[in-house]
Parts: C-alpha cells; structure tokens; sequence
C-alpha cells in the first residue's frame, strides 16, 4: 500500500533504531503500524500478570504492571520512532527485569530484603542514566549489554527454580520454563531476522527474497509477551511452593497458564 502522505505527522526519526518495517505507510500518524499495535499484547498480558496474582505478594503485580508500561512505551517509541519515546519503550524493560531479578532473588536466598532492593534500585536508576544519556550504536549497545545481563540472572534463578518444582513432583509446573524459552527464543530469531536482514525480507526493491514484508517485529511483540507470562508464571508457582501456598496452575484456551491458589 502506498503511503498516504510524503512526511509522517511525527517528522524525522529521531531514535536510534528505526525497524524493519516501512515508515508511515498505512496512516501519517503511526510511523509502523504493525510494530505499534503489536506492542499492546504486551499490555494485554502485563495486565493479566498483575490481576491474576494469586501470591499476595505485591511484588509480582509490580511486575506485572512495569509489563504493562513497557506495552504502551513500545507503542509511543514504534508510532512515534522518537528518542525521547524509545526511552520510554527500553527504559521500562530495565525496570522490569530488575523487578524480576529481586523476585528470584529473595524468593530463593535468605538475603537482606531492604538493603539488596536499594542496592538493585541504585544500580537500575544508573543503567538507566546512562542509557537515557548516549545516543547511537552506543546507546543501543548498552541498553541491550544492561537488559540482557540481567536476563542472564533472572533466567539462572528461573531455572533453579524449575529444578525445585521438579524435586517437588511439580513437573507440570516446572514444564512452564522450557515452554517460555522456546517462546523466547522464537521471538528472539525473528527479532535478529528482522534487525539484520531487512534488506532481503521487506518485501521492498530487487534483493527481497519476499514479495512482502512479515512484520517480524511485531511478532516478536507479541512471541516475547507469551514467554514472559510463562515464566512470570513459573516464578508465581515456586513462590507459592517456597511459602507453603496450594495452588493449582490452569490454562485459558490451552495456551495462557495460570496460577489458583485455595
């Protein structure tokens, strides 16, 4: 479809990254139409994680929340292909897997609660300093180096965690990790697909190897929200197994587990 106007509403980009998907094609008002409505499975999802919290502790609703927020972050970063909005797309992730990094940590480890909280507060409002306060590949490689480290130890302490519900009969539960890494890891391919390869998937020009665009991004949107649940979910059952609360997990139409707590 041919873009409806020479020069978007939002003028030049301005962020450093602008995907794989044609600027302002469908509307002069949404720089990528699909990348932005993509991003609202986040905020479907985030919001699940939040009410459908089992647990009482508040903690996995804060989770859930910053979820929500990086949503409508993507959202304002993918219409806008704004700095200024990118920050509010890259900076709520950081706060994300600081939350979750917390969550694994003083759900597994008998630690000091108050004082690693303000130590992992101070380490993510420098992160997130920093990040806000370069620009370019640089920017982009520290975001990505900060939010994928933290990954690392979220994801370690995931895995710990699954080897509890194991020892604990509560495979069914534990199954809930190897299901979001896949998930993850699908989002994952179809991100680097689509950052490295645009050239030959965008459905654009003689060396496109397709006749159109497949929106890679927006799906790993929507593919990187349904790991998160997975493992939001998992966390969720090793807390209750860790604190002593029955629960039972349960899916919504086979796909989006849940936890119930009696």
């Amino acid at each position: 479809m041919a873009p409806l106007a020479p020069a978007g509403f939002w003028g030049d980009v301005t962020s450093s990254v602008d995907w794989c998907e044609e600027n302002y094609e469908w509307t002069p008002y949404i720089a990528e139409f699909f990348n932005s409505w993509s991003s609202l499975a986040m905020v479907v999802l985030g919001e699940c994680c939040a009410r459908m919290n089992p647990t009482g502790y508040q903690a996995f609703t804060l989770l859930g929340r910053s979820i929500t927020v990086v949503g409508i972050g993507s959202w304002l970063f993918h219409a806008t292909l704004k700095y200024s909005m990118q920050m509010t797309d890259e900076l709520p992730m950081l706060w994300s897997i600081s939350i979750a990094c917390y969550i694994t940590v003083v759900t597994q480890y008998d630690i000091n609660k108050a004082r690693f909280k303000l130590l992992l507060s101070i380490w993510t409002l420098f992160v997130s300093v920093l990040t806000a306060g370069f620009s370019g590949k640089v920017q982009f490689i520290l975001f990505q180096a900060s939010f994928n480290g933290l990954s690392l130890v979220a994801g370690y302490l995931c895995f710990r965690g699954k080897k509890e519900l194991e020892a604990a009969q509560m495979g069914h539960v534990a199954s809930l990790f190897w299901a979001g890494i896949r998930w993850y890891l699908s989002a994952a391919a179809v991100w680097l697909i689509d950052t490295n390869l645009c050239t030959y998937i965008n459905g654009r020009g003689t060396e496109s190897l397709l006749p159109f665009n497949m929106q890679l991004h927006a799906w790993w949107h929507v593919l990187a929200s349904l790991g998160l649940v997975y493992l939001v979910v998992l966390l969720m059952g090793h807390y209750c197994l860790v604190k002593g609360i029955s629960f039972k997990m349960r899916y919504i139409m086979g796909i989006f587990p849940y936890i119930h707590a009696y």
